[in-house]
């Protein structure tokens, strides 16, 4: 790892490659001690970099760069915290789009109580946005800032504008933008996609398999991509998943939705996931 640590690294590898930066990271500010809770390392680590670490945690980039470069041993050059704080961003003004609504026009989803207990809030989330309705936004409210949350609802179709009330709360705006743009349906279709390629036509009575492989994915989007597609599962249909690992956080929330599910491994690191209505029994 010499030399390789910059503003751009993405947290989640460098806690893989080297995990006693967790405790590195906790005694340098209070905000990183959460990393010692797996889920939510697990969750939000992999597509968080140093730089937005630091934003997250309200400490400068190029100081939370320097401690982890410290701790490994490694000098910081004047480029690597130049881009740190490039990297880190300034505050955004609200969005035009955001000025003129009511109340109830604004979905409020408070997740810093799930976030606490070493709950899995994703599943509330996808439920939230699933249920939002023409003009509506939905806010997060969240103990740190979710920036995996801005790839995975960004493509479908949502754009978002981040408060931080303090080291430890954030709201975050999900709202869609103008629909002149014609960007939303793009992006949502992106995401469907591969589900959709993967249905074969059925037969008979038995039950159509709809097939869908998230081996290679980061988390969170295996999870997404199978919580969406149950969303739009027929009756007449189960799904099957083909996964690298037994989702062990997503098994719940399968059965929260109505339905049951088998795993099986047909070859080395290879796992079937069959899910299916639990009224198919």
């Amino acid at each position: 790892m010499a030399g390789v640590i910059s503003a751009g690294t993405p947290l989640g590898r460098l806690l893989d490659e080297h995990p006693e930066l967790v405790e590195v990271l906790a005694g340098y500010h209070p905000h990183f001690g959460r990393l010692r809770n797996r889920l939510l390392r697990k969750v939000m680590a992999p597509r968080v970099t140093v730089a937005e670490a630091a934003r997250m945690a309200g400490v400068p980039a190029e100081d939370l760069l320097r401690v982890l470069s410290e701790a490994l041993g490694e000098a910081v050059g004047a480029d690597d915290t130049a881009g740190a704080r490039a990297a880190a961003g300034e505050a955004v003004p609200r969005p035009t789009a955001l000025a003129r609504l009511g109340e109830a026009d604004v979905v409020r989803l408070d997740v810093r109580e799930d976030i606490r207990r070493g709950k899995e809030p994703l599943g509330r989330i996808m439920t939230a946005v699933k249920g939002l309705g023409p003009g509506q936004v939905l806010v997060v409210r969240a103990p740190f800032e979710p920036v995996p949350l801005y790839e995975v609802l960004g493509r479908r179709g949502l754009a978002h504008w981040t408060e931080r009330h303090a080291a430890d709360d954030w709201s975050v705006w999900f709202y869609r933008p103008d629909a002149a743009s014609g960007e939303s349906g793009r992006e949502a279709d992106e995401v469907s996609a591969p589900a959709a390629a993967g249905s074969p036509p059925g037969a008979g009575r038995a039950p159509r398999t709809v097939r869908i492989d998230v081996r290679g994915l980061e988390p969170p989007m295996p999870m997404v991509l199978v919580l969406e597609r149950l969303e739009r599962l027929e009756a007449d249909e189960q799904l099957e998943v083909i996964h690298e690992r037994r989702p062990l956080f997503l098994y719940p929330l399968i059965v929260e939705r109505g339905f049951v599910h088998e795993t099986d491994e047909p070859g080395p690191g290879v796992l079937r996931i069959l899910i299916r209505r639990a009224a198919q029994r």
